[in-house]
């Protein structure tokens, strides 16, 4: 069950990186489908052992935990404009997919990614501004900063790809 998880998640971020790294997207289509398979795959996990599994275990209800656990992680970040929505439903297909300490995990290395691959999206003109008539998440801050800070603040650059790698690696690096 673990190769399969681990084939349909590497193929879900090879999907992930290059559409948001070419057109900063990421698709519902790839999404949705990823989360109802990663559930599917945690009641198949659990059928096998002993009921429906336990949080940072296996089976069912750690699937289902590493999707709330996504969740609650990316809403802060989407609800004061940090994520996109998209990246918010990448993590939360990754929690599905593989569970609640792997999404731990991913979020972190994406994290980490996160603070170089913007370097690369400028570099290869990946960046998108933000609206102009678009408010701030933080007025009472960003309206005393220098227009040029400002509007580096507000620059997108494709998150997804950070979380995509982050997976990988999480990927390689478990025990």
């Amino acid at each position: 069950m673990r190769v399969i998880e681990d084939a349909l998640l590497i193929a879900f971020v090879a999907v992930v990186i290059v559409t948001d790294w070419r057109w900063q997207r990421i698709p519902n289509l790839a999404t949705y489908p990823t989360m109802l398979v990663g559930l599917v795959l945690g009641a198949l996990e659990a059928t096998r052992g002993i009921g429906v599994g336990v949080p940072f275990g296996e089976g069912f209800l750690d699937h289902l935990s590493g999707l709330v656990l996504a969740f609650l992680v990316a809403y802060p970040f989407y609800a004061m404009r940090g994520l996109r929505a998209g990246d918010a439903k990448m993590l939360m297909a990754i929690g599905s997919l593989k569970g609640t300490v792997f999404v731990l995990n991913a979020a972190l290395y994406g994290a980490l990614f996160g603070l170089v691959v913007p370097i690369f999206a400028v570099i290869f003109g990946r960046t998108q501004a933000a609206a102009p008539d678009e408010p701030s998440a933080f007025p009472l801050i960003t309206d005393r900063m220098p227009p040029r800070v400002r509007n580096a603040l507000r620059t997108w650059f494709p998150y997804g790809v950070a979380l995509g790698i982050g997976a990988l690696v999480a990927l390689v690096a478990r025990p």
